[in-house]
């Protein structure tokens, strides 16, 4: 009979406390995703090279190459600072470090073309690739950026490209 109550005590204890273990760990696996997913909302936030124009910041957060398309795509963020504007890209161009320059009008600002409106105070992702470009390039020497008005436009400068 003592046997019989002993297993039954285990039993009872074992019923009580290893679903709320588990509910722990289940808890805890959950919130490790969730960091992993902030972990990586942070890199693609954090900027390679910044230029500031027209109260507007522009973030460089990512030089990629295609290897097979022979494409490398250019992401920028880009806040506004100022009243709700259009941002108007006319071109950019390209250098690399072999003296090679490439041009391109392939721009899409949001879910916008080459145009669309940026709010105040709210990141938009905007995105440029230029065409051509052989994988042996390691470098973009100059990536200069032009816009609408009466605005040069900024450049940057020495731009790694991350080959996938």
């Amino acid at each position: 009979m003592k046997r019989i109550t002993t297993a039954l005590a285990a039993l009872a204890f074992m019923l009580c406390f290893v679903p709320i273990s588990m509910a722990q760990s289940a808890d805890c696996e959950e919130i490790k995703k969730e960091n992993e997913y902030l972990k990586k909302a942070l890199n693609i936030l954090t900027p390679v090279k910044t230029a500031t124009s027209k109260k507007m910041d522009f973030l460089l957060t990512k030089c990629e190459g295609n290897i097979k398309e022979q494409t490398v795509t250019i992401t920028l963020v880009v806040t506004n600072h100022g009243p709700n504007t259009e941002l108007n890209f006319r071109k950019t161009t390209g250098v690399d470090v072999e003296a090679n320059e490439y041009e391109t009008y392939r721009i899409k600002i949001g879910s916008g073309g080459s145009s669309n409106k940026v709010f105040t105070d709210v990141p938009v992702k905007t995105v440029f690739q230029y065409e051509k470009v052989l994988p042996s390039i390691k470098l973009m020497k100059l990536i200069a950026l032009e816009f609408g008005g009466n605005d040069p436009g900024f450049e940057y400068k020495d731009i790694p490209i991350t080959w996938k």
